[in-house]
């Protein structure tokens, strides 16, 4: 039996929720890491957990072994510059990983010699804390099976979803990969709408937090759907009816899906650019 092994091309933040992730659950262990980052600072989080690490890409030559998968963490325009390391490693028929935001897995796959076999991934911010919502999608190159190893990696940050398949990439990255900084951005205003109210600003951030997190949790918990929960406290006549009123009357639900589709467009413009 072939023993999985896995190298990671960049350790960010992403990728040591990854790592830890996994190793809480078992998925790999330790040894079967190996990560590539120059900053010396981010390698000693992953060796702290008794993960290897390089400093560059170039010395990966010869140094993986056959069914070795990578996971590339860059930042997409990064992209050239981890190929460039990668230039004289044996790269023909490997599995690639790649969690790139609005970069197209045949671009992946021509900057790494268009031999190998691209998966898609797309993590969001609540990975970090095991809460994460991901897309995996089978990429250029890519046959059946070849996201088996992802999907167990991913799953263990957080639930993946369906497959989507790689044209819904875009649309994914609008509603989830991008969907925290939309939590962040109501958080904002009912702190700043706390304060025009009368509440200073520490004890109106501490309201909207537990608010918003007591929320979040009936939402994940609950079989009702948001429409039904939200009706749930809209009494006729009352406070929460007038303030939905606003809302409604702002065009706030239509401003988001505008605001979603510019994310998807965006997403889908950036990959234009790449290919």
């Amino acid at each position: 039996m072939t023993t999985e092994r896995i190298t990671i091309i960049g350790g960010g933040n992403m990728a040591r929720a990854l790592v830890a992730g996994c190793l809480r659950a078992h998925v790999l262990p330790p040894s079967a890491w190996r990560v590539v980052e120059p900053d010396a600072d981010r390698r000693a989080d992953f060796e702290a957990l008794h993960v290897r690490t390089l400093v560059s890409a170039e010395a990966l030559k010869g140094a993986l072994e056959p069914g070795e998968q990578l996971l590339l963490a860059v930042k997409p325009q990064s992209l050239g510059e981890a190929a460039r390391g990668l230039a004289q490693v044996e790269m023909s028929g490997r599995v690639v990983i790649t969690i790139l935001a609005g970069t197209p897995s045949t671009a992946v796959r021509r900057a790494l010699g268009g031999e190998v076999r691209v998966v898609r991934a797309m993590p969001n911010l609540g990975a970090q804390i095991g809460e994460g919502a991901t897309a995996i999608a089978l990429g250029a190159g890519a046959k059946p099976g070849d996201d088996a190893l992802a999907q167990r990696m991913f799953s263990a940050v957080g639930p993946v979803v369906e497959p989507l398949g790689e044209a819904l990439m875009d649309a994914f990255t609008a509603v989830a990969g991008s969907g925290p900084a939309y939590l962040f951005y109501l958080a904002e205003a009912m702190i700043a709408a706390g304060v025009d109210l009368g509440i200073d600003a520490p004890t109106a951030d501490r309201i909207v937090r537990q608010t918003l997190r007591g929320a979040s949790v009936l939402l994940s918990s609950s079989s009702s759907g948001p429409e039904a929960l939200r009706r749930a406290v809209t009494s006729p006549g009352g406070t929460t009816e007038a303030a939905g009123a606003v809302l409604d009357q702002a065009g706030v639900q239509d401003a988001f899906v505008r605001a979603l589709r510019a994310a998807r467009d965006r997403g889908a413009e950036l990959g234009r650019a790449t290919i």
